[in-house]
């Protein structure tokens, strides 16, 4: 029983662990994809850049980890608490650990294969692209915001995005068109790995 409860333990050590290591490389490469938006014409693309950088060590994530559903709810977590503190709102907050409960789950149904990984991906991929729904949801809120760090044109595009809901549709759709592609990308990358943990065949 002792032999168990301390490989547990470690268990848990490890994966904690690596929700600190792929959490904060998760911050790094998701803030490096989306400056991509500070481009007015690929604010709405720039969800599909974030799927895409990220596809490969969220793979790799999950891969190490022995408690899937903790483990994603933790991460995404992680990402909801930094861009609450930045300015982003409690709802967003709330929204990444739906998403990190929902691609934990994916994991756990399908036993971490392929197929599960992918669908991981894509739940994770509506975290980025959730942090502009207030721009529909909260117009003005979200433009006076942006206006103290944003120049003039800038925030009439956003206006201009504002008023219609296709561009909110686009960014989930182009995030989890990311999330799907890098997901192959990242299996191909990684495949001896992925077949040693029955990921690949």
């Amino acid at each position: 029983m002792r032999t168990t409860g301390k490989k547990s333990s470690n268990t848990l050590v490890r994966d904690l662990v690596n929700v600190g290591i792929f959490g904060a490389l998760y911050l790094v490469l998701s803030g490096l994809g989306a400056s991509i938006g500070f481009i007015p014409a690929f604010i709405v693309v720039s969800t599909c850049v974030v799927s895409l950088v990220t596809s490969v060590p969220l793979f790799l994530f999950f891969s190490k980890v022995e408690r899937p559903l903790l483990c994603c709810v933790l991460l995404c977590t992680l990402f909801g608490v930094v861009m609450t503190i930045s300015g982003h709102g409690i709802s967003f907050g709330l929204l990444c650990v739906i998403y990190g409960v929902l691609a934990g789950l994916c994991l756990k149904l399908f036993h971490k294969n392929f197929v599960g990984c992918l669908l991981a991906n894509v739940m994770i991929s509506f975290v980025p692209s959730s942090m502009m729904i207030p721009l529909w949801s909260s117009t003005e809120e979200y433009l006076a915001y942006c206006s103290s760090i944003c120049d003039k044109a800038y925030i009439a595009h956003l206006a201009e995005l504002s008023s219609s809901y296709w561009p909110l549709i686009g960014l989930f759709g182009f995030g989890a068109a990311g999330a799907v592609v890098g997901g192959f990308i990242a299996r191909r990358m990684m495949k001896k790995h992925f077949e040693r943990i029955g990921l690949a065949k």
